[in-house]
């Protein structure tokens, strides 16, 4: 399945905004302009060639920007993030700069840039403004990513502004806006020195006070180019006679900077030029790689004296830890180096890419290597972790790019690319095309193993891996009836198989047996691989048996279970085998549901923070109908209530585009039911007319079942069909308390309780709402009655509040009561008899005595009224 790979510092340094040098001349009359001018602005749009100071002007923008109070969030571009799924990641990362509370989605299945652009627009920023900016924009010829740009540019929400640099005219969709005068264009016009910057920039870069005049020269011949004044600067320090050099100094741009470049190269020690040439085809180094590149144990030394300078190098970090050079001064040094070194480019791509690869950053190694043409290292290199950027980070399009740029011959020798691409085709819905890759490795094992190229051994590993991905497949794309019987093939035909393999298989059916409503097997099957997984120390199986069990525990209404767990895990340090990245984050989603069902909302807003882009990944229909849930009902909850629904519409587009009918299915059911909260009963009806919320449920639905039938429940409540909703909601109660949803249990109670007071029955509606209170008082579940308010607020004028709540922080189950046992206590002490006890929870009069004996037994209580108040001394009862 692939060896994680460490955290990239490539990334982080791409979301830190570019250091200014000390040389930087600071542009006050244009910050002045772009204060008066664009500082209601929705996007500022900076088009120049390289050298003209984009990216210091934007840089400055954001210090100006974060003195008045803005948040900011920066991003970097390179040719790698021309991809919609690293795009969007990339931009997730950052939303935390940005973002007073969570930016996420909760449905998707994909990692979708049109869902994260869709999330920002929605996003109030009426409370602190906030600016995003990005640089190097002209790297991304990706059409999808040039359309959600332009949504985000054209139609930014109040209190956002998006800056983007880029060389070339922007092909985004602009001339709505800028018609509309909600964009401002700055152009290497905009961007020129003027006289008074060219004097300062001189002197910073020469060291040396220049005549008015002089510099007024250069500044003219150059056109304000301030690269190619920098250049000028250099080489005027250099220079026995500056006022013959500023004389000559002329002819085209192209020319001037050709000339200051070959000068710049020229005053420079062998050892200087030998690390500018070598670096020179890099998209970014460091020190250790210049290092294994000349043989130059003082490169680091030589980075800061070309820095200090002042030669085209740009820092990416504080730290200088990695580096790049100026667009200009690159393409120069590249192209002297092929001149002065033939074929020696493509030896020193090899190198890095071996470099690359032994430093972790796999990507950048498989770039190089394709780059220098070395197409088996890229291969090898690729071969090692394919799988885990497929699988784990979700860039699918990434690995299609590399697989697309070898040779199929290539391809052929190594199986866990196909493997790799396989998983990448499985989790963007494209299950045929996978299955004609497994069933191609299959074959290339089989002819294999009779060639004896590889050991039988060697074969059964990777049949078996072909085989998971199958059954984790079907799993992964809802159909649990088809990997139920994958799973039972793959347990008799490779029952000594590996025990990541074993185990991984084991974890996805106990998902699948929770999805289908058997929560023993689920509990059976997790303890059963919590047990392989141990012994595989696999960190990507340990977590997503961590979610199983998670889920099980909310299914159940174990909330403080959930939350010793996930912090349990996700607190570990630096264990052995602790949940990760991206299962890591999916755990802290299951953290934020048990967060909010407590009534603990800014927790819970904290957990879905945390969950990151999880959410946006490749992830389950409950894991995904859980976050989109939860993030509805917590703008719900603050009073936003737009947001609730457009969170909600958007995910299930999300969900319809991805394939996953029953995912539409439960988030249109959310919909439905916080339209009906919200008194928009007519688009409630439409959307149950448009998604079919109240036909009978097919069996693509089944699992879903006790769901969909809750929602049409409440769909029959709002029309006035009382009868008709107590007919649903009867039979749902009778399967929920036989599997034990306590959650769905509390729910279908309060519309029991609203049904019977619609039918005219006040005193059966009253018992049916302190049924449902205390069923979610004695479980913790807060949130579950608290949402149903609007159900119960015609039975609580007569309803006395219940005096059975567990206070903050305390354990339900407190002295080993049961669950059960705790309702039985609660309707004890409010002076209820056995008989209304027996009425209340719908139980036998012999069983409540038989319920009363063990709690008096394990509160060491004389009787029942003892027991009561041994309870209020606890802290059980209030």
């Amino acid at each position: 399945m692939g060896t994680k790979s460490p955290p990239s510092l490539v990334r982080t340094a791409k979301a830190r905004p570019t250091p200014l040098r000390q040389w930087t001349v600071r542009r006050d009359n244009l910050l002045a302009r772009l204060a008066s001018e664009a500082a209601e602005m929705q996007t500022i749009v900076i088009e120049a060639p390289p050298g003209y100071g984009k990216s210091t002007m934007m840089r400055q923008w954001l210090e100006l920007r974060a003195e008045q109070g803005w948040r900011t969030a920066w991003l970097s571009l390179d040719t790698l993030d021309d991809e919609p799924a690293r795009f969007a990641s990339l931009l997730i990362g950052i939303f935390p700069g940005l973002c007073r509370e969570p930016v996420l989605i909760g449905a998707g299945e994909l990692l979708e840039i049109e869902a994260v652009i869709d999330r920002l627009l929605t996003h109030d920023f009426s409370d602190r403004p906030a600016v995003l900016f990005i640089d190097d924009f002209h790297v991304i010829a990706d059409a999808a990513i040039h359309r959600a740009i332009g949504r985000l540019a054209a139609a930014a929400p109040e209190g956002f502004q998006l800056v983007l640099s880029s060389r070339i005219a922007l092909p985004v969709a602009l001339a709505k806006a800028r018609l509309a005068g909600h964009v401002i264009v700055l152009r290497e016009t905009d961007l020129a020195l003027d006289a008074e910057e060219t004097r300062h920039l001189l002197h910073n870069i020469c060291g040396r006070d220049v005549d008015a005049a002089q510099a007024e020269r250069l500044r003219r011949r150059a056109g304000g180019w301030a690269a190619m004044l920098q250049m000028a600067g250099l080489a005027l320090g250099a220079s026995a006679s500056p006022a013959r050099f500023v004389e000559e100094f002329s002819g085209t741009d192209v020319e001037v900077s050709r000339y200051l470049c070959e000068v710049t190269l020229d005053l420079q020690r062998p050892e200087v030029r030998r690390l500018l040439l070598a670096s020179s085809p890099l998209d970014l180094f460091s020190p250790d790689l210049c290092a294994a590149l000349t043989g130059l144990d003082n490169a680091r030394a030589l980075l800061a004296e070309i820095e200090d300078r002042h030669l085209l190098l740009i820092p990416l970090d504080r730290q200088r830890r990695w580096f790049k050079y100026h667009a200009l001064f690159r393409e120069f040094l590249e192209s002297r180096l092929e001149v002065d070194y033939p074929g020696e480019k493509r030896r020193l791509l090899a190198a890095a890419a071996s470099w690359f690869h032994q430093a972790g950053e796999v990507e950048l190694a498989v770039e190089h290597a394709l780059r220098a043409g070395d197409h088996e290292r890229a291969a090898a290199f690729a071969s090692d972790r394919v799988t885990d950027i497929a699988l784990s980070r979700g860039e699918h399009a990434t690995v299609q790019r590399w697989i697309s740029n070898l040779p199929g011959e290539i391809i052929d020798r190594y199986p866990s690319l196909k493997i790799g691409l396989a998983w990448a085709l499985t989790f963007r819905q494209r299950h045929a095309e996978a299955g004609r890759l497994l069933d191609s490795v299959e074959t290339d094992i089989n002819a294999a193993l009779n060639l004896d190229k590889i050991t039988e051994a060697q074969a059964a590993e990777t049949l078996a891996t072909c085989d998971m991905i199958r059954a984790i497949a079907a799993t992964a794309s809802d159909r649990h009836m088809v990997s139920g019987k994958l799973f039972r093939a793959f347990d008799r035909k490779w029952g000594n198989s590996g025990l990541i393999e074993k185990g991984s298989v084991i974890i996805a059916s106990a998902y699948s047996a929770l999805v289908l409503g058997r929560p023993r097997e689920a509990r059976r099957l997790s303890e059963q691989a919590g047990e392989i997984v141990g012994l595989s120390k696999s960190p990507y199986a340990f977590g997503w048996n961590c979610i199983v069990q998670a889920r099980l525990a909310l299914f159940e209404g174990r909330l403080n279970d959930v939350t010793a767990l996930s912090c349990a895990q996700l607190d570990a340090g630096e264990a052995a085998v602790r949940p990760h990245g991206f299962v890591g984050s999916l755990l802290s989603i299951c953290l934020a549901e048990a967060h909010y069902e407590a009534n603990r909302l800014e927790e819970a807003r904290q957990a879905i923070n945390d969950a990151g882009e999880s959410a946006l990944g490749h992830v389950t229909v409950e894991l995904g109908e859980s976050a989109t849930r939860v993030l509805a009902r917590l703008a719900l909850a603050a009073g936003r209530n737009d947001e609730a629904v457009a969170v909600l519409r958007r995910s299930i587009g999300l969900a319809q585009q991805a394939g996953l009918p029953r995912l539409a299915d439960l988030l249109g059911g959310e919909l439905a039911t916080c339209l009906i909260r919200l008194g928009r009963l007519d688009l409630a009806f439409q959307v149950d007319q448009e998604m079919g919320l109240s036909l009978p449920t097919t069996e693509e639905f089944a699992p879903s079942m006790d769901m969909r039938q809750l929602t049409q429940a409440r769909l029959a409540l709002a029309r006035g069909d009382a009868a008709r909703a107590m007919r649903l909601v009867g039979t749902l109660l009778n399967r929920v308390r036989s599997t034990g949803w306590v959650r769905l249990e509390i729910s279908a109670l309060c519309l029991a309780a609203a049904a019977q007071g619609q039918q005219g029955d006040p005193a059966e509606s009253r018992r049916l709402a302190t049924q449902a209170r205390l069923t979610a008082a004695q479980a913790g579940l807060r949130r579950s009655v608290i949402d149903e308010d609007y159900l119960l607020v015609p039975t609580a004028a007569a309803l006395p509040e219940p005096d059975f709540a567990l206070p903050e922080g305390a354990a339900p189950g407190l002295h080993g009561l049961s669950h059960r046992e705790g309702h039985v206590l609660s309707l004890i002490s409010q002076g209820l008899t056995n008989r209304d006890i027996a009425t209340a929870l719908v139980l036998s009069e012999e069983t409540v005595k038989w319920h009363m004996r063990n709690i008096t037994k394990k509160l060491n209580a004389r009787n029942r009224t003892h027991a009561v108040q041994i309870a209020r001394q606890s802290g059980l009862l209030h």
